[in-house]
């Protein structure tokens, strides 16, 4: 921290998204001024996007919630009453107590968003003392689908960089100069080094056209069979690293078998690619190693193919060799040293009888806890004999969630808790969803907010909650193996309420004695890891073996002045445990559950042009992202910050810069509507 008379410089790490830069926030009189990037930061070096710059706006909106809030009158009536943290706390959990009592513990589901920082923790460990195995996550719409593909193949994810000394890199269906514009500088000097790039996408992007030396303009929703194109090259041209994949790679005849019939001709008439472009950058990625396969949101959005894309970008890393090794994809396992995600979310606490009762596990075993289980027991041996973090693993299906409460199938759902998500925007299927938030059969239905959302409006309780400015925050790739550093973010300034992790920790633990031995979580907090009233408590909990400061203050206070650097063994220059010779990337254990072992691939849907009553024959795709969030979300589409720079095309923003505290309607949701609303003030 630097100190200037009453002007101060304050470390945070922007949990905005998951890439976690490094931020120096400025202080003056008690007031966040001003946020730039942290030059020393290993994912940022200096630079920061719009999104981050906008908290400090977010700090003192007029908007933002500030006090728990208890439904009055039916619910949807957007009618609160102000009531006491000691209040709510305790009749939430008089209630979920009451609804375990009577429907099991099962019957309480909950959902959150993509959990930036530790909130998700907290959910996954409430859920399990509580006894609920029916967590679910936005991650089932976004990157967790390849990860759990890459945990079911490799036993870990993939790191999603680009390292040096990287010789190829392929950007497969993203465009980071546009959506991760705070590590783009990491490509552009990558670049600069001599590495090759090779872009995959329908759309020549900003990204393709200041890196690519090859663009690939493939049919949309044909990803799948171009990997699988080059598959066959390389194995047909005898280009894979056959040390790795006899040491490490279970079914590589099947592969051989299945990629057969790939020919560069006939991937060529699926993708509408040259075929000579199709074997060329083959031909580089599987030459030029070490390489990368960078990661795309749009493989994880592809609905028909998205597994056979994530399995068949597995088997391409695999077969070349490219695995955990400098400059090429690094596992993300847990980290040797530090204590690790499972002794925190007490998976083991939760019992087998209950995890068979989760949500959708029969019809969606690998996104579930048998998958989950499968790749723990996998992984281990060769993770330290430590488990994989839970994180967004193993989620129950979301959409089983509204099924089980509406129709109460396979049981009856008749409790929510909501963290930091809105469903009704961000999950697909919004009147199902409406119908299900509306429903009698809904006894309690919570949520953990910084705004009064849509969804939060069908809530009984809101709960207020912090923002990354007003909590410390650990660094946290370290802790997925693939990161190269620990660093600690400071709370800039104090808190108006409590995040989203502690609401539930305090839920169970800070509840009247009573409620407390109800809800049955006595046994966690005598445990040595129990219910912390502080984030830096569990941030050094973590990191104490790293650092060779033997206090835990000395933990906390040294990587808060620097970061700590850390290396670790690659898993091929480790001693292969007994008995486990190889790790799998093709499961062998998929057949006991119907799944093919090998990538797969569907024909894109039919075009309209196909349908004979459609007019005309329409040349042209039209292939639609998911479009910006912040501009068009009712959370931080508020920001004037964002209405002048990026304008939203569903809205005509009304409002001035922040100082002049201009209100309006945002996407059709004005403030104005609540009985109660925020009354914080700058500071």
């Amino acid at each position: 921290m630097q100190t200037d008379n009453k002007k101060e410089v304050k470390r945070a790490i922007c949990f905005g998204c998951w890439l976690q830069a490094g931020v120096l926030a400025t202080i003056e009189d008690g007031r966040v001024t001003g946020l730039k990037g942290e030059p020393g930061h290993p994912v940022n070096q200096g630079w920061i996007c719009e999104r981050s710059k906008a908290f400090v706006e977010h700090l003192y909106h007029e908007d933002r919630l500030n006090h728990p809030l208890k439904r009055i009158g039916e619910r949807g009536a957007v009618k609160w009453q102000i009531i006491s943290w000691q209040e709510a706390l305790d009749e939430v959990a008089e209630k979920l107590d009451h609804i375990r009592a009577q429907s099991g513990a099962e019957a309480v589901a909950s959902i959150g968003g993509t959990g930036r920082g530790f909130s998700e923790l907290f959910k996954v460990r409430f859920m399990n003392l509580f006894g609920s195995p029916n967590h679910a996550n936005a991650g089932q719409w976004c990157s967790v689908v390849s990860r759990q593909i890459h945990a079911a193949i490799y036993g870990a994810g993939a790191s999603r960089a680009v390292k040096q000394p990287c010789r190829c890199a392929v950007i497969w269906g993203g465009n980071p100069a546009e959506s991760f514009a705070c590590i783009f500088p990491q490509h552009t000097k990558a670049k600069r080094k001599g590495t090759k790039y090779i872009i995959i996408d329908p759309k020549y992007s900003e990204t393709a056209g200041r890196l690519a030396d090859h663009w690939l303009k493939l049919r949309p929703g044909t990803d799948a069979a171009l990997a699988l194109g080059w598959l066959h090259v390389i194995i047909e041209e005898d280009l894979y690293d056959k040390a790795f994949v006899e040491r490490w790679c279970h079914g590589f005849e099947a592969l051989k078998q299945r990629v057969k019939s790939y020919h560069p001709a006939a991937v060529a008439e699926i993708t509408r690619l040259p075929a000579e472009q199709i074997v060329e950058t083959a031909r580089l990625y599987a030459t030029s190693k070490p390489a990368s396969i960078i990661w795309g949101v749009k493989s994880d959005m592809q609905g028909r193919n998205v597994t056979g894309i994530t399995h068949a970008k597995c088997a391409l890393r695999a077969i070349t060799g490219n695995l955990d090794i400098a400059g090429g994809d690094m596992l993300a396992g847990p980290c040797e040293k530090a204590n690790y995600g499972t002794m925190l979310e007490y998976m083991h606490m939760l019992p087998a009888g209950q995890r068979k009762k989760q949500l959708g596990a029969k019809d969606h075993k690998l996104w579930c806890f048998p998958g989950y289980e499968m790749v723990e027991e996998n992984a281990k041996p060769y993770w330290y004999g430590k488990g994989l973090s839970a994180g967004f693993l193993p989620g129950c299906h979301e959409p089983a969630v509204w099924t089980a409460i509406l129709e109460g199938q396979p049981y009856q759902v008749s409790g929510l808790i909501c963290g930091a998500c809105n469903p009704l925007v961000a999950y697909p299927n919004t009147k199902r969803i409406y119908r299900a938030l509306k429903s009698s059969r809904l006894e309690l239905f919570v949520v953990a907010e910084q705004w009064m959302t849509p969804s939060a409006m069908l809530a009984d309780y809101v709960f207020p909650i912090t923002n990354w400015l007003e909590h410390p925050q650990l660094y946290t790739q370290t802790f997925q193996g693939s990161g190269s550093a620990a660093a600690i973010g400071e709370r800039i300034v104090p808190p108006p309420c409590m995040s989203a992790g502690l609401i539930l920790n305090y839920t169970a633990a800070w509840g009247s004695g009573s409620a407390r031995r109800r809800i049955g979580v006595n046994r966690w907090i005598r445990n040595g890891t129990g219910a912390w009233n502080h984030c830096s408590k569990i941030w050094n909990w973590k990191i104490r073996r790293i650092l060779p400061e033997s206090s835990a203050g000395g933990h906390h206070r040294r990587l808060k002045r620097d970061m700590r650097r850390l290396t670790r063994q690659p898993v091929s220059q480790r001693v292969l445990p007994p008995r486990r010779a190889k790790s799998s990337f093709i499961r062998p254990s998929s057949r006991s559950w119907d799944m093919t072992p090998c990538p797969i691939t569907k024909s894109p849907r039919k075009r309209p042009s196909a349908n004979r009553n459609w007019p005309g024959n329409i040349p042209l795709f039209s292939s639609r992202g998911p479009g910006f969030g912040p501009c068009t979300t009712p959370s931080t589409g508020r920001y004037a910050r964002y209405a002048s720079c990026i304008p939203s095309p569903l809205r005509k923003s009304t409002r001035k810069p922040p100082a002049s505290r201009a209100s309006g309607t945002v996407n059709g949701w004005s403030s104005k509507r609540c009985a109660v609303k925020s009354n914080r003030k700058p500071n």
